[in-house]
């Protein structure tokens, strides 16, 4: 019973006339409110909502639509108590009941708070951020700044660090631009707001933020890259915001680290989103013949000029216009499905078989090369399902050449060169493809698991008539000629660049000088045509 009593001593509660003026209340509701009987609610109260809003207090109090509301009480326009208010009325008098609920606003306005800001840095979100920046009157200058080597930071020394580094680039730009607006975009970039009115050189800005600094007696030298857009009158905020968002990336994909948006840029990523959507439509039809095409460059020997196999290149057209397979083979990489398209050049590698043996032609005298990418290699399942695939096209491993980019090897070199070594072990031949333009240290060649190089046509095209072509092109000969590894010289086009291979020993050439990439068809022509390549012919 007492503590009923006690219960109901707790309850704040009043009772108000019409005028507004107090007739009862509890010992709670007076220690809350610190009100007395014969006050005017009106002149000691105002009435708040959580975004500090004032309301009505008139239809609060006499002419409710609710039952009960969560609000503010501020008592002579100092503090507030935060409620929940329950009205109701009998007769000619109001009552109305207050139940405390300070932890349940604060909980609410700090969840409010999280959502809109990152509780680390104190940076807006992209929402908030959009909403901030659509409140100013004025355009500006809209910045992303994104830190490129962040991952590696934090694989090398640890997330913490990698986050120093982040909150020493964002406090080199606040330090210039205090009017600026800042807004966390990803954990390793951030975008800028700064107002037509504020003066901006961006390439002394680009080169501050890329200034090495110290931690604990660390250098660290900051990768960062920015982009950004001037915003035009009648420019929409958020769009610019996109903009800028595309120059970042366009700066990481073309390693030019400092990109002003331009309305070409928005073309070439339009054509990008056409690619990867038409690419996604092919690569999930039933069958990838009705979308695309293995071509075959044929290789010759230089010493006999017979043909002893073929590089399989992939053909893709997009609305009857031929893309170029260094935009869409990315692409495909980037969804996963870059295997599908390793099985389809296997399966036309078999359909050729058939066509040679209509022609009384071995298909086993050749030897066809097939680009593999890194992102297939680094599959756990690849050496199963590729020699699955094999044998269930009766393709003898032997005659298949694998090659791979020498850029690509750097990362997870270990684990590569291991699956290159169980590669080799079931027959399949190693290519390092477009050798010379990768970062490859010697100590890297001395351990790789190949069996031939492939020099690059960047040092093939102006071979005879440029002396320090010559210099490079002769130095990875003689590279080559001290790992016992035999060459491919690819984009040979002219005789003189064949008499130049030959003369310094590569053992292979393909390129325009004897045929450009053929058609399944075509090159079973130009095989029968090339009656050296299977008549007498030795292994």
């Amino acid at each position: 019973m007492k503590k009923q009593l006690s219960q109901l001593l707790d309850i704040a509660y009043l009772s108000y006339d019409e005028q507004g003026q107090i007739l009862a209340l509890s010992g709670a509701a007076q220690r809350m409110l610190d009100l007395k009987p014969g006050d005017v609610l009106s002149q000691k109260l105002v009435f708040i909502d959580e975004d500090f809003k004032e309301l009505s207090i008139s239809e609060i109090l006499f002419d409710p639509i609710f039952d009960q509301i969560e609000l503010g009480v501020s008592i002579d326009n100092s503090s507030v108590t935060w409620v929940k208010l329950y009205s109701f009325r009998q007769d000619d008098l109001h009552y109305i009941r207050l139940e405390p609920i300070e932890e349940l606003i604060s909980v609410r306005r700090l969840n409010k708070q999280l959502a809109i800001r990152d509780p680390h840095t104190g940076l807006l979100y992209r929402d908030a951020f959009i909403s901030k920046i659509k409140e100013q009157p004025h355009q500006g200058t809209i910045c992303c700044v994104r830190i490129c080597n962040f991952q590696r930071i934090s694989e090398v020394w640890n997330i913490g660090v990698a986050n120093l580094v982040f909150m020493e680039i964002l406090a080199r730009f606040q330090g210039e631009f205090d009017k600026g607006i800042f807004s966390k975009h990803s954990s390793d970039c951030y975008c800028v707001f700064i107002p037509h009115f504020v003066p901006i050189n961006i390439e002394t800005l680009y080169k501050q933020l890329n200034e090495p600094f110290n931690f604990n007696g660390n250098s660290f030298y900051s990768n960062v890259s920015l982009g950004y857009y001037k915003e035009q009158p009648d420019d929409d905020h958020e769009l610019s915001l996109n903009k800028a968002e595309m120059a970042t990336f366009d700066s990481l994909a073309d390693h030019n680290r400092l990109v002003e948006f331009k309305e070409t840029l928005a073309k070439q990523i339009e054509r990008q989103n056409k690619i990867e959507t038409g690419l996604r439509s092919a690569l999930y039809q039933g069958n990838l013949e009705d979308s695309f095409e293995v071509v075959f460059q044929p290789i010759h020997d230089t010493k006999t000029e017979r043909l002893i196999g073929a590089e399989c290149l992939m053909r893709w057209e997009l609305d009857g216009q031929p893309i170029p397979p260094t935009e869409f083979i990315p692409v495909i990489e980037s969804t996963g499905e870059i295997n599908k398209l390793t099985h389809f050049t296997l399966s036309q590698i078999n359909v050729l078989k058939a066509l040679l043996a209509e022609e009384q032609i071995e298909a086993s005298l050749f030897r066809f090369a097939i680009n593999i990418s890194v992102v297939e290699i680094l599959d756990v399942n690849f050496t199963t399902r590729l020699l699955q695939a094999l044998d269930r096209l009766a393709l003898n491993p032997a005659k298949i050449k694998l090659e791979l980019t020498e850029s690509a090897l750097i990362d997870n070199f270990n684990y590569i060169n291991e699956i290159l070594q169980k590669l080799q072990s079931q027959g399949l031949m190693i290519s390092i493809d477009d050798f010379g333009t990768g970062y490859s240290s010697l100590s890297y060649l001395c351990k790789l698991h190949f069996d031939e190089i492939k020099i690059d046509r960047a040092f093939v095209t102006h071979v005879v008539s440029d002396g320090k072509m010559q210099s490079l092109f002769n130095s990875i000969v003689s590279l080559a000629k001290n790992l016992d590894k035999p060459l491919v010289a690819e984009g040979i086009e002219h005789l003189d660049q064949m008499i130049y291979a030959k003369a310094k020993g590569v053992e292979y050439v393909q390129g325009y000088y004897y045929s450009k990439p053929l058609s399944i068809e075509d090159f079973v022509d130009y095989v029968v045509a090339d009656k050296s390549s299977y008549l007498h012919f030795e292994e």
